[in-house]
């Protein structure tokens, strides 16, 4: 990474007091306190219609007591309610699923134990989003062959197909030898099956890992998967697509080429034209950072990627050493004249991970991800073994790609968060779009709000007060910073990373308050 930012593009990056402004686009508003259905924890939060939400309460995977509440895009409840789905169900290992809200239908689905036959499967039944209630009896979707451990679910776009993915016990115990095998079903939202069965992985559990799937409104099934070509060498790995899909049993398998380049991280979505594009990060030959993005398209017909437009986009060393210390920044710089043209040691970036992906009016496309990594300390006292988590989520890169595929901008918001647990719900981001601007929300340290670019962010630790960060990035590139507010004023955690998108400009989310609930939304004007 050798060239460097022009004078007017660096100006653009800096966080300086001319672009912070008391005056925000965003409002944070929430409900009255309300309690949960027979004090039972939150499960699920789905929005629905007109901007509501219904939320899903629930004690575990118990099926005997559920509660289902309505709130309006007001954040008024309407409506609360415990259908006894239980009663429905003869089986006694009946367990509570999911729920999924469609254009025109919204179901319960339930997960069903046969211990005679030592099987399972999975059965829907629908309810009425203005009464809570059940409608009808439930509908059986399918059964395993055998034991089943774990489930899997995607939506098509246009929410009008859904699938579900079952994965099956092992024959083999080795690795080696045994392929893995899935249950693949293919639904509409009427619950009439597409296509599905049960289907054998084309390579070894020890040679092949799942990264990601994704429904096409046409009703196919793309699995991407990660391929190691030989065992014990890490470097020696391709990814592949397995594309599934009514007429044929068998999955037409496609390659994932970018030219020289390796893979890192990907991401499988459909765009807005319902083309399968695979995103992700990317490494030169031989570096083991990431040295930028890439964007590909996919033709189904002929199993070919092409790059839209530029296809791969490089992250400048300049921004990389952005809102880093002086002396920070210097070290780099002598790694980087040291190393001036060998690729194998460009700066490049470690644990970057793509959070989100965004489609703007005007066709451009945005990636925003984030550094983001867990490090697990054991130790041993001579009686007892000790395992501590630290949870990081730090610098926020977002990428904004033109609707003819060329890199618009790359942005850095220089970021530090940790949490000392493995989970760290309290750090993290969310992000949303509106017409052409982006939007991103974190818990930030206060003193970071006006960071100048030779200075690097403080940490902000979990549940430790800060403020609510809103960053705005208009469609050139210009970056606002506004704070919302004290996060200790809404006497909660605020949780950033669960907030959802609430499709009324908005996100949301649940919070415990003081043993009760309350349902926030970050409104944006």
């Amino acid at each position: 990474m050798n060239y460097r930012f022009s004078t007017p593009i660096i100006a653009l990056l800096l966080f300086c007091n001319g672009l912070f402004s008391q005056k925000t686009p965003y409002t944070i508003n929430h409900s009255d306190e309300f309690e949960s259905s027979d004090g039972m924890p939150l499960s699920q939060t789905c929005p629905y219609a007109d901007g509501g939400v219904i939320l899903l309460f629930a004690k575990g995977e118990k099926l005997d007591k559920i509660g289902l509440q309505v709130f309006t895009k007001e954040l008024a409840q309407s409506n609360s309610n415990m259908p006894n789905v239980k009663a429905l169900y003869d089986n006694k290992k009946s367990y509570l699923e999911r729920v999924l809200v469609f254009n025109k239908k919204s179901y319960i689905f339930v997960k069903e134990v046969f211990k005679e036959t030592k099987t399972e499967g999975i059965s829907a039944v629908e309810f009425s989003p203005a009464s809570l209630d059940v409608v009808g009896q439930p509908v059986k979707l399918f059964e395993s062959s055998r034991g089943v451990y774990g489930y899997g679910v995607s939506v098509s776009n246009d929410k009008t197909k859904f699938f579900y993915k079952s994965s099956l016990f092992n024959r083999e115990r080795k690795d080696v030898l045994n392929k893995q095998e899935f249950g693949f079903y293919m639904m509409d939202e009427n619950l009439k099956q597409i296509w599905g069965g049960e289907y054998e992985m084309p390579y070894s559990e020890a040679k092949m890992t799942t990264l990601d799937f994704q429904v096409s409104n046409d009703g196919k099934l793309y699995y991407l998967i990660r391929v190691r070509d030989s065992e014990g060498r890490e470097a020696d790995i391709h990814f592949e697509i397995l594309v599934y899909s009514k007429d044929r049993k068998e999955p037409k398998i496609i390659e994932l080429k970018i030219d020289d380049y390796t893979p890192r991280t990907t991401y499988l979505y459909e765009d807005k034209n319902n083309n399968i594009v695979v995103a992700g990060f990317y490494s030169k030959s031989g570096n083991p950072s990431i040295d930028g993005a890439f964007m590909v398209k996919l033709d189904p017909t002929s199993g070919k990627f092409s790059k839209l437009g530029g296809g791969y986009y490089e992250i400048p060393s300049d921004l990389i050493k952005s809102f880093m210390t002086d002396r920070e920044k210097e070290k780099l710089e002598k790694r980087e004249k040291k190393n001036e043209g060998n690729e194998k040691k460009d700066l490049g970036i470690s644990n970057l991970e793509i959070k989100n992906i965004h489609f703007l009016e005007n066709g451009s496309t945005i990636i925003v991800s984030e550094i983001y990594y867990v490090i697990v300390s054991t130790s041993y006292n001579g009686k007892t073994t000790t395992t501590t988590y630290d949870t990081y989520a730090n610098d926020i890169f977002v990428f904004s790609i033109d609707a003819a595929g060329n890199l618009g901008w790359i942005r850095k918001i220089p970021k530090r968060q940790h949490a000392n647990d493995a989970a760290g719900e309290g750090i993290s981001l969310s992000s949303a779009v509106k017409g052409n601007h982006v939007h991103l929300f974190y818990l930030d340290h206060l003193d970071n709000f006006s960071l100048k670019e030779n200075e690097a962010p403080r940490v902000h630790l979990n549940r430790k007060g800060g403020f609510i960060a809103g960053v705005e990035i208009n469609e050139k590139g210009d970056v606002k910073k506004y704070n919302l507010g004290a996060a200790e004023q809404f006497e909660t955690n605020l949780y950033m990373r669960r907030f959802i998108d609430g499709r009324k400009n908005n996100l949301v989310a649940v919070e415990r308050k003081k043993k009760k609930n309350m349902l926030f939304s970050i409104d944006i004007k």
